[in-house]
């Protein structure tokens, strides 16, 4: 058994042999796939149209070499007994685990709009792992909230309060609303970090769908006290709790397919480890110290902050001589998915965004090679689409002007078909990216396969995820290139919400989504039947893609089927299994809320306040108490409060409902009015509202 090396450990030599034996066979197969092409182009001399394709394939090629080198690493090292250096093997054997009370750490979740059951249900499984896993006293948790719908602010805030009468987490359960969203999550983090960081040795950084175990958490926090020069740990989240079949198509490739490349990558970055925004412990003395993320010299103000803050978070960490590592091998870290492809395309939007920011920093001074590459894979993973098609564009338009030569000067338009030959290789290097690590991974996975429904469904699965996925890419492809397009042309990309449910898509629903890529399917077909006809079946599988992809939007976005295949044994994961699933994801996956709907309707989050005295009390509670204001201010919210009582919420926009919302004199005022003024003096509305509540305490009027 080859000997493990520690993190403070690894000699300069062992890192340079690492990542010059990685990026040499990078470098090696990206020219010899150039080489190959420029030899196809060769006979009859390069064209500069040729040289167009010769430059554009180098650069889609090396994003295949890269991922097929990654999983060519990582299949080595974990048939050979898994990496010798990893973060884990510091606490390896220590006896001490887990026994001393942790340093004080953060949980934080930043939340925006989200199904609040669902984020305090995670909450209190993580809570329960922790107590169960003897190291819940070390750990507070923060819900920092930008919410912008009273409905959400009112709901988490008694959401809040009940998990803390529930679990005695007065105390060690906190939640701030922030008045002024600036900046969206990364700035949500940095108040954070402004307030209370000065509190706490450590920070965990949770989405609003992560799930984390106690075990996990407690090692994490270990690794880090082990090692001081550490700055970061990044753990690999898998995707759970899917139910509509596009979600765990996803699940099932994440757990089959990710364990390769994850070691792939630590086989190279080693201590230089990406960071993805969540799932992950952070140091925060020098988070807070070096990470403050700068503005982008961008004319224009609005785009000046960086959306995509994890990946410069990392960069500047490690500039300020700090480690970041991968945790890649360590179970019970968890995320859920996108429900449909219409919501992964909007996620990946935001983050197409987000990475092509990055490319201010890909030369800035002092940043550590391995933060660049990983800023140049990230912007290069949107890039590639655009550059994909525009290499498809000119090899047509090259094939053309050859054919019509052809026509011309009475050759035979079979001479010219080894322009082609650039395109033939593109698809069998893209076909090598999408099938030779499938066939690594299951290779692995063929021993375990008990726990993905056996042999044969582990196969079926795969070969369905491969066609399905083999389908999506061109369509990807199309959007991923109209958002680097409509990115750089200055276009605004709001930062929305995730839809974290589970509902689908409607067929006619999905074909208005997706009428593009047929549109350009027809398009495409017709142009090539009459000036390239020779590219036609060649270029049949991204054509077809085109085509049907509103009915896999459709068929893939539905949890019906999703749940049927579960039933049949197909793309089971092992947390699926109720002997190998961890206990808080259990917890999650049966959690039923308690906090009832009685308020779900329009306009319900100022009725709330206003109406109910938990909620009403609870609210001001939370406010802060504002301080003088000016007379114009004073009689601002005073037109206001009449206006929402004597016209409806309906007559108001969001903004006066937030202004009230955020005036506790306001509100006192409202309640005190609501509950005071004869039922014939009322609003309608209002008076509904009045109704509703007697009916539901059981009161006649």
């Amino acid at each position: 058994m080859r000997p493990k090396l520690q993190p403070e450990k690894l000699t300069a030599d062992f890192v340079a042999f690492r990542r010059a034996t990685f990026f040499g066979a990078i470098l090696a197969t990206t020219g010899l796939g150039g080489w190959l092409l420029w030899r196809t182009f060769l006979p009859e001399g390069v064209s500069p149209l040729e040289w167009v394709q010769l430059i554009l394939f180098v650069l889609l090629f090396q994003q295949i070499a890269t991922g097929f080198w990654l999983v060519i690493y990582g299949f080595l090292t974990t048939i050979l007994g898994g990496d010798r250096a990893q973060i884990a093997h510091s606490i390896e054997d220590d006896p001490a685990l887990g026994e001393a009370r942790p340093p004080p750490t953060a949980i934080v979740l930043p939340i925006y709009n989200e199904d609040v059951d669902r984020v305090f249900l995670g909450i209190e499984a993580i809570w329960i792992g922790l107590k169960q896993a003897g190291s819940s006293e070390g750990f507070d948790f923060f819900v920092l909230s930008d919410s912008n719908r009273p409905e959400c602010w009112l709901r988490e805030e008694i959401a809040w309060l009940e998990l803390c009468k529930k679990l005695n987490g007065f105390g060690r359960i906190f939640y701030r609303k922030r008045r002024v969203p600036r900046n969206s999550k990364s700035g949500n983090v940095a108040d954070f970090c402004r307030r209370w960081g000065a509190r706490y040795r450590y920070m965990v950084v949770l989405d609003a769908d992560s799930i984390m175990t106690g075990r996990l958490l407690t090692r994490l926090v270990a690794m880090m006290e082990r090692n001081p020069r550490v700055g970061l740990i990044q753990t690999g989240p898998q995707l759970a709790l899917g139910r509509t079949f596009f979600r765990r198509i996803q699940q099932f490739a994440s757990k089959v397919y990710a364990p390769l490349f994850a070691a792939g990558s630590n086989y190279w970055h080693l201590f230089a480890s990406n960071y993805w925004g969540h799932n992950a412990i952070v140091r925060l003395r020098p988070f807070i110290q070096y990470c403050d993320l700068p503005e982008l010299p961008d004319p224009d103000t609005s785009r000046r902050h960086i959306f995509s803050h994890d990946t410069v978070e990392a960069a500047l960490m490690r500039k300020a001589g700090f480690d970041v590592w991968f945790a890649y091998t360590e179970d019970g870290s968890y995320e859920e998915g996108p429900p449909n492809l219409s919501d992964s395309l909007a996620r990946d939007r935001r983050w197409c965004l987000g990475n092509l920011q990055h490319f201010w920093f890909l030369f800035a001074p002092g940043i550590d090679f391995a933060n660049r590459f990983h800023i140049w894979m990230g912007v290069m993973a949107y890039l590639g689409s655009p550059i994909w098609l525009l290499f498809l564009l000119v090899g047509a338009v090259d094939l053309a002007f050859k054919h019509r030569f052809s026509l011309l000067s009475a050759l035979p338009g079979s001479d010219i078909s080894y322009s082609g030959g650039a395109v033939h290789i593109l698809l069998i290097a893209t076909l090598a990216l999408l099938f030779f690590p499938k066939i690594l991974a299951m290779i692995l996975a063929i021993p375990k396969a008990h726990n993905f429904g056996g042999v044969i469904r582990l196969v079926t699965s795969t070969l369905i995820e491969t066609v399905i996925w083999t389908l999506l890419a061109p369509a990807i492809m199309l959007y991923y290139t109209q958002f680097v397009v409509t990115n750089l042309a200055g276009l605004q990309v709001r930062w929305t919400a995730q839809n974290r449910s589970d509902m689908g898509l409607g067929f006619f629903q999905s074909l208005r989504i997706f009428w593009m890529p047929p549109a350009m399917c027809i398009i495409a077909a017709t142009s090539m039947a009459i000036w390239a006809r020779e590219e036609l079946l060649l270029l049949s599988p991204i054509l077809i893609g085109w085509l049907i992809v509103p009915v896999l939007a459709w068929i893939t976005s539905r949890p019906d089927l999703g749940d049927w295949a579960r039933r049949h044994g197909l793309f089971l994961i092992p947390e699926e299994n109720p002997q190998l699933s961890p206990a808080e994801l259990r917890f999650v996956e049966q959690g039923v809320s308690d906090l009832g709907t009685a308020w779900d309707f329009p306009h319900g989050g100022i009725a709330r306040a206003v109406i109910d005295p938990l909620t009403h009390s609870v609210h001001v509670a939370l406010l802060r108490q504002r301080k003088a204001v000016s007379e114009e201010t004073e009689g601002y919210l005073e037109l206001l409060r009449q206006k929402l009582m004597e016209e409806g919420p309906g007559a108001m926009d969001p903004s006066e409902h937030f202004a009230l919302l955020w005036d506790a004199d306001s509100l006192r005022w409202l309640h005190h009015e609501f509950w005071s003024r004869p039922a014939t003096r009322l609003h309608p509305w209002w008076r509904q509202r009045l109704d509703e509540v007697i009916e539901r305490i059981g009161l006649a009027r």
